[in-house]
């Protein structure tokens, strides 16, 4: 907006907000209002409880590297 004041909504916390009128779809936005996710509630509240919950030892590293399988195949070809 030239020359006047722009709204930016910024939260405390991420938070699940309905996308369309029916509250069918929903997504869920990080504290300052980037979206991170879509789909049905159910979804947005897994995924907020993946992105507020602490890091295990495990995932934050202390255990070490996590060995390559040869028997597990990517999702998406690098």
């Amino acid at each position: 907006m030239a020359g006047g004041w722009e709204i930016v909504l910024m939260y405390a916390k991420p938070m699940i907000l309905p996308l369309d009128n029916s509250g069918e779809i929903y997504a869920l936005q990080d504290e300052k209002g980037n979206t991170i996710g879509t789909g049905t509630r159910e979804v947005c509240e897994v995924l907020l409880y993946i992105i507020t919950k602490p890091a295990s030892p495990g995932v934050s590293g202390k255990n070490g590297p996590v060995p390559h399988r040869p028997n597990v195949r990517a999702a998406i070809s690098l």
